[in-house]
């Protein structure tokens, strides 16, 4: 009965973070216009690390930070700054999900995916966490649970997420900011 209860709250917790991340997001995309560039501009800097670190730190719903680094690209704002900022907002977002598989049983790990990934966990644990986060996809978060899960040292952790999520930022501001280059802000 306990283990049942257990599972209930941490559906109900997951459920209810998705939700205040969702709206959350969708609120600061209709509070201004975002189509406008002086919003972006008033963003700057902490606002595309904030937005970086909020959806990373939402599990599967990486949307915001990706919003944010590429409507940066557009302004006068530096790419290497954006990129390194970003990757550093999503990399400790994604210690959330270390988090959750540290502090023991989730849902997830019912799952038949969960055992795959777990496995390659255990065998190419840091190519595994860099390929997941240098890449835009959900898998990550379920990496970093099965990192937790294993006990996988919490620093080499965040370094490789921290290495893949800054690279991941400068190829996406950078592929950003190219499209924007042809993009008539006017």
């Amino acid at each position: 009965m306990l283990a049942i209860s257990e599972r209930r709250l941490q559906l109900l917790i997951l459920i209810v973070g998705l939700i205040l991340v969702i709206s959350s997001s969708v609120l600061w995309a209709i509070s201004g216009d975002v189509s406008d560039v002086d919003y972006w501009r008033t963003l700057g800097y902490p606002g595309v690390f904030f937005l970086s670190f909020l959806g990373s730190v939402a599990l599967v719903l990486p949307i915001p930070g990706l919003i944010a680094v590429c409507g940066a690209a557009g302004l006068e704002l530096n790419p290497v700054f954006i990129g390194i900022l970003s990757g550093t907002g999503e990399a400790i977002g994604e210690l959330s999900g270390y988090a959750i598989g540290f502090g023991g049983r989730t849902v997830i790990e019912k799952r038949a995916f969960y055992y795959k990934v777990r496995n390659w966990m255990e065998h190419r644990g840091s190519l595994v966490i860099f390929l997941v986060s240098v890449i835009p996809n959900p898998l990550v978060d379920i990496v970093g649970i099965a990192a937790g899960g294993l006990r996988y040292p919490i620093i080499k952790f965040f370094v490789v997420v921290l290495i893949g999520k800054c690279i991941k930022g400068l190829i996406v501001v950078n592929t950003c900011s190219w499209i924007a280059d042809f993009i008539s802000w006017g």
